[in-house]
């Protein structure tokens, strides 16, 4: 006897509560989780796996969303991705934490043995090159999924204090200490209230703050290699 997978399951039943053909890729994007293009006779819907083992109601939800473009049945989509990527863990990626100037395993261990003694987080330089119009700099990202944080290369420079720097990599831990809230629209707010307030202890907040707004200059010219 075969045995259907969760996908396989999952499928059948939103092609049972979708009301006109629909045609289903299963993925593991994380960036674009739930994709759907709607045309005259059918419906195309690009699916996150995390879906496949979701309950009724949220399937229901997804098939209403994508039918409809019902704004509540989108926010149940959004919620079950938020449960979903900030509970379920796995491997970080494999990135480079020693750098030409920097060694972010060091950086990250001075961090968090003066203000994080208990968080495990995985560090490197982002592998991630910019392209387009410079209109601003992200300087880090945390990856709860991965519980991962990633550095903008760009800071691996001479010119870069160490300071700044560092309170990038303190910014990025707040992240794995306090949790994003999803508000009942389904909007995912990172920097809360309580987050503004930890990062504002960060003995050099306010000198790394004044340093960023006067180095985006410098980073245009570093992004094209003008430096």
């Amino acid at each position: 006897m075969t045995t259907l997978s969760f996908e396989e399951i999952a499928s059948i039943k939103l092609a049972a509560l979708c009301p006109l053909p629909l045609n289903l890729a299963w993925h593991e994007n994380r960036t674009s989780f739930f994709s759907c293009r709607k045309e005259r006779r059918s419906i195309h819907l690009r699916l996150h796996k995390l879906f496949a083992k979701a309950p009724s109601p949220v399937l229901e939800a997804v098939v209403f969303y994508a039918v409809k473009g019902n704004r509540e049945a989108g926010i149940i989509v959004r919620q079950m991705a938020h449960l979903y990527f900030s509970q379920k863990r796995i491997a970080p990626d494999q990135l480079e934490a020693k750098g030409r100037v920097y060694d972010l395993h060091e950086v990250r261990d001075r961090i968090k043995k003066k203000y994080f003694s208990d968080v495990e987080v995985a560090i490197g330089w982002s592998t991630h090159r910019r392209t387009g119009g410079f209109k601003c700099m992200t300087f880090g990202s945390y990856d709860r999924h991965r519980n991962q944080i990633r550095i903008n290369p760009l800071l691996d420079d001479a010119a870069v204090p160490l300071f700044f720097l560092e309170f990038i990599v303190y910014h990025e831990m707040l992240h794995a200490v306090i949790p994003a809230r999803i508000d009942v629209r389904g909007a995912v707010h990172s920097h809360t209230r309580e987050f503004r307030l930890k990062e504002k202890q960060f003995p050099e907040f306010e000198r790394a703050k004044e340093w960023e707004k006067n180095s985006l200059q410098f980073f245009k010219r570093k992004l094209h290699g003008r430096t």
